[in-house]
């Protein structure tokens, strides 16, 4: 019985890769991580004019795609970040159950869960481009994480709770930093996008990037941490909240500029993964 179980999730696993392999998938995926890096290039110009003095907006998904649909042909391009996005959920599909060969044992499970978190990340975005593309993106004010931290607060240890979403988005942060500074995402690129010129820009969008992805984490964080160790949930938010929160610091304009434009790099650094993706 287990040799059968075995043949059989050998043969899903076979046929997961083919489909990640697929031609179409692989096109339809590059366009997807495309999309995602100008998401967050949107979302780096809202943080940096929230940052600047503006007096509402939305540095968030929402908020990009809503700014996106104001473009010229705002509502084809959110279709096909929508549908370029659906394909990258896919792929990530395809690598958690046959991907991630290089990996040995639990290696290749970790890589694999973190596939299927990728996945429904992008999955989420391709949902709300489409919602947007409707005419139904949502309020995009950030209420829901303050939204999540109500409903943490009303369970039994509710302010532990909130704490313990804050200190794992400060783990979030530091696995983005690492990941960037440490060049782990050099293995997704071809080769012509880690040499030469190009590699030399690359590697600075992917280090500043993920620097600043991390640190923007980390305000998030810390308003989760706030708002559980005060009992009130209107502490929390998304990063447009925080920078609001941290703008009238006397360092805070700089170093929320300074994040914006990591969050661009990081956008910009998607963008050039797209071209360069690797199909593995």
């Amino acid at each position: 019985m287990s040799v059968t179980k075995s043949r059989t999730q050998d043969r899903a696993q076979q046929r997961a890769r083919q489909m990640r392999d697929n031609t179409a998938l692989d096109r339809l995926a590059r366009a997807g991580m495309a999309g995602y890096g100008l998401v967050y290039v949107l979302i780096a110009w809202l943080a940096a004019q929230l940052a600047l003095g503006r007096a509402s907006g939305s540095a968030s998904g929402e908020g990009a795609f809503a700014e996106l649909s104001g473009s010229p042909l705002g509502k084809v391009s959110l279709w096909v970040v929508a549908i370029g996005l659906a394909g990258l959920c896919l792929r990530q599909a395809f690598q958690a159950v046959g991907g991630h060969g290089d990996h040995d044992g639990a290696r290749r499970w970790v890589a694999r869960v973190s596939s299927a978190v990728r996945g429904v990340v992008f999955a989420t975005l391709a949902v709300l481009a489409v919602r947007t593309a409707l005419g139904d993106g949502g309020s995009g004010g950030g209420s829901g994480e303050a939204g999540l931290s109500q409903r943490l607060l009303e369970l039994p240890f509710g302010p532990v709770l909130v704490v313990g979403v804050g200190l794992v988005l400060i783990g979030v942060g530091i696995a983005s930093a690492w990941r960037g500074l440490s060049d782990k995402w050099r293995k997704d690129l071809e080769v012509d996008g880690q040499t030469g010129h190009i590699g030399t820009v690359v590697t600075v969008l992917a280090r500043v990037g993920y620097t600043g992805r991390a640190v923007a984490f980390a305000l998030i964080a810390w308003l989760f941490v706030l708002a559980g160790l005060t009992h009130d949930p209107k502490k929390s938010g998304g990063l447009d909240q925080a920078v609001v929160r941290f703008r009238d610091e006397p360092w805070g304009p700089w170093v929320l500029v300074a994040v914006a434009v990591g969050l661009g790099c990081y956008g910009a650094f998607h963008v050039a993964r797209g071209w360069y993706l690797r199909n593995r």
